[in-house]
């Protein structure tokens, strides 16, 4: 339309409320991942061991079935701490895997295509953009570790009898936040090497030595100095520290017997790779930031 006839007009309608605008990037988000095939089969097979853990809980708490099954040792099916501690590995697992098919392309496409300029010139913050992206991987993620797990704690809560709920109430809240710090490290490290690296096989080869590489450097550390304090660079031996300390102390069992790095050393540790891949990132996102006069 030329300007000259003066028949435009600006948009006057309504607005995305400014709290919630970071959403719209994590919707349209999700509307691309559910196109792909492959990522459906994937989210699909994150969830399959959830079937075989409720099975097994029903079968711990039906008399009728274990002696269909011949069972003689009552001990044999035992929801306890160590049974969600094996759920948590689990889930987890299939967390950090999926998260390697995800995370790579969430901020990779975007500086790809020159859309990022178009995202911070309007009223839309770097903080909203980060949030949005992290949004993504923040919902997927707990989808396959802790709202499972809190499912399976209510199954076994409702199955069981004689108040197990009550003397095993402190599991929610094991669950939770050992799902939650796995989530933010992982959505973290994922949207910082999205944010450096284009292609998205060598993004996720990237995310696997973020994790193997220090590991390995750690081990050698340790056998160099005769110490233990190089497991810190092993972040799945600190996250399982983590999840064995925080359900056996409740109990008063061992677990394993992680008797070398402390528990807040080790929650720390990841606290702290939080923090440098969030320093990672948003030296990334101010190089392409728009300033608005």
């Amino acid at each position: 339309m030329a300007v000259y006839k003066r028949r435009y007009n600006p948009y006057a309608g309504s607005l995305t409320p400014e709290w919630s605008r970071f959403f719209v990037l994590t919707r349209y988000a999700f509307a691309d991942l559910f196109k792909a095939r492959f990522f459906i089969v994937l989210l699909v097979l994150s969830l399959v061991p959830i079937l075989f853990f409720a099975g097994y809980i029903f079968i711990a708490n039906n008399k009728t079935v274990q002696l269909l099954m011949q069972v003689r040792s009552a001990d044999l099916f035992s929801v306890e701490a160590q049974y969600f501690v094996i759920i948590m590995t689990v889930q987890t697992q299939a967390a950090f895997l999926l998260n390697c098919w995800v995370g790579p392309v969430l901020i990779a496409g975007d500086l790809t295509n020159g859309a990022l300029p178009l995202f911070l010139s309007r009223p839309f913050s770097r903080a909203d953009y980060v949030l949005g992206k992290f949004t993504v991987l923040g919902l997927l993620l707990s989808g396959v570790t802790w709202v499972p797990g809190l499912l399976l704690f209510s199954l076994q809560a409702g199955l069981a009898r004689n108040g197990w709920i009550w003397s095993h109430l402190w599991m929610i809240i094991q669950i939770i936040l050992c799902s939650a710090i796995w989530i933010l490290m992982l959505s973290l490290i994922s949207l910082a090497v999205s944010a450096w690296v284009k292609l998205r096989i060598v993004a996720t080869g990237v995310i696997f030595i973020a994790f193997f590489i220090p590991a390995g450097l750690g081990e050698m550390f340790n056998a160099i100095m005769s110490t233990y304090w190089g497991r810190l660079l092993n972040f799945s031996y600190l996250f399982q520290l983590i999840v064995e300390k925080g359900f056996h102390q409740q109990t008063g069992q061992s677990g394993r017997g992680w008797n070398e790095i402390p528990v807040p050393a080790a929650w720390g540790a990841l606290i702290l790779v939080c923090l440098l891949s969030l320093v990672i990132l948003n030296a990334r996102l101010r190089a392409r930031e728009t300033v608005r006069g």
